[in-house]
């Protein structure tokens, strides 16, 4: 499932930025051409599309921690982490959760990811094991109590971020469910108000404008200027959710244009003094064909990267770093997607194991042990690897699932061994194994549980075999 993974993501993000790059392009091109019609009009006009503007920027930097949290929520190591997370200890739930938000952490460079699990309340970080929310006793944790009331899929907060010093942050709350809808807690991200305050400034000082971001109760949620965030917002604009640009009027001969923001549920305000300069028109259009050709480029390069590091964290959460296999993890979800599903006629499942790995340890040392781990996974990677999936599922024990004739498993079976008779370590000189075969072809009735106890079975047949002709005590290796 992994690969198929792998591949969803990267047609998500063609598409995504085929559809951001249309968008945009469709947006300037729109820009411009009102632009010129605009010049004939007064400032009212210029100021709407100055507004334009202004709402792709912010909306650029808003919505990826929205898209992140998003796509956190919907992760499967997550889900199944909290499922299991009352059936597990203390120590490994935090180490697995913390594993996974450092990694968000460090491949996006959020200051702040968290996740809270509903039926233990734990507030997980990329630190660990933060504290337990309490909403009814703890006013930082009432924003909690207040997500569940609003029974949404995400929602955006503004607050302190106990973990960073009490620093204004934007959290963006998700719900994380199962496949049946469960309610299994709250993951995000939390967006610094500095990482967004450099961006109004210099909007706010190239237009003459001032920029805010308002909820639908009517709460300053970002301004520039911090002590008026979560003040109410003084002039009334009867604002209301829709997708066109509103020109207002304002005492002192001021203008207001303001936009909703429907993926954040908030309203973009830009309050202008209303006065322009015709003569700056020509360049708002070169500044609109220079910011074009600049989020072009920095977008894709942002979904490269983006691209890049997801699929690296993917690939690195299925891999044994010891043999560069497939891990545990891989095995069962590979296992799990074939469970429901009739195997194709040329499916072979190989299970090997090692002989004597506790002996080479005790005798050699561990690192004897170790060689003995990858010499099996280079001999299974060398024959084996073309022809399907390999795994290592245990300290010594490995499997393979194939797609092969019943001629080429004879033939495998050859190549398998002769590559483990010719294999010469370093710190030990030779390699044995058990191996058990078995295929869809000689038990077309069975499912992939089935297929698995069956290749056990001749597994252990072997290795019963291997112990009897060689006359090792196997209690003792």
């Amino acid at each position: 499932m992994f690969h198929h993974l792998s591949f969803s993501k990267n047609n998500v993000t063609r598409l995504t930025f085929t559809i951001v790059l249309v968008s945009f392009l469709l947006s300037t091109f729109v820009s411009l051409w009102s632009l010129s019609i605009m010049s004939q009009r007064n400032a009212r006009e210029l100021s709407r599309m100055m507004a334009a503007r202004i709402y792709d920027s912010i909306s650029s930097e808003l919505n990826e921690p929205v898209t992140l949290s998003l796509s956190m929520a919907r992760n499967s190591f997550l889900i199944k982490t909290l499922q299991n997370e009352q059936n597990v200890s203390l120590e490994d739930s935090v180490s697995a959760i913390q594993e996974y938000l450092s990694s968000i952490r460090n491949g996006f460079n959020y200051e702040s990811v968290y996740v809270i699990s509903d039926a233990t309340r734990r507030y997980y970080n990329f630190d660990g094991l933060s504290k337990i929310v309490d909403p009814e006793h703890d006013e930082h944790d009432s924003w909690y109590g207040a997500f569940l009331t609003k029974h949404v899929d995400y929602d955006l907060d503004v607050g302190f971020d106990e973990q960073s010093h009490d620093t204004w942050a934007v959290f963006v709350d998700t719900a994380i469910r199962d496949q049946a809808g469960n309610f299994l807690g709250v993951c995000g991200v939390g967006m610094h108000m500095r990482q967004s305050h450099d961006l109004f400034l210099s909007l706010e000082k190239e237009h003459r404008v001032k920029i805010l971001l308002i909820d639908t109760a009517g709460q300053i949620q970002v301004d520039t200027e911090e002590d008026n965030l979560l003040s109410t917002y003084e002039n009334d604009l009867s604002l209301s959710p829709g997708g066109e640009y509103i020109y207002h009027d304002l005492s002192g001969g001021r203008i207001a244009v303001s936009k909703y923001l429907e993926k954040l549920d908030w309203y973009l305000v830009v309050e202008s003094d209303g006065t322009s300069e015709r003569g700056q028109f020509f360049n708002v259009i070169l500044l609109n064909v220079v910011l074009c050709l600049f989020v072009m480029v920095i977008l894709i390069l942002t979904l490269r990267i983006i691209s890049m590091r997801t699929a690296a964290l993917t690939n690195a959460s299925f891999q044994d770093q010891d043999t560069q296999l497939l891990n545990r993890r891989a095995f069962e979800e590979e296992k799990a997607n074939l469970t429901s599903l009739a195997l194709e006629e040329n499916y072979v499942y190989v299970t090997v194991d090692i002989n004597g790995l506790k002996t080479a340890n005790d005798t050699f040392g561990h690192a004897a042990g170790d060689e003995l781990i990858r010499g099996t996974a280079d001999c299974m990677r060398k024959c084996l690897g073309r022809y399907g999936k390999i795994f290592r599922i245990g300290g010594d024990e490995f499997a393979a699932m194939l797609h092969i004739s019943e001629t080429q498993m004879d033939t495998l079976k050859e190549e398998l061994n002769k590559a483990v008779d010719e294999w010469k370590g370093e710190q030990i000189k030779k390699l044995s194994i058990s191996c058990g075969f078995a295929s869809s072809r000689e038990f077309p009735s069975v499912n992939i549980t089935e297929l698995i106890r069956i290749s056990d079975e001749r597994m252990y047949a072997a290795k019963a075999e291997y112990y009897r002709t060689s006359g090792i005590d196997r209690r003792k290796t």
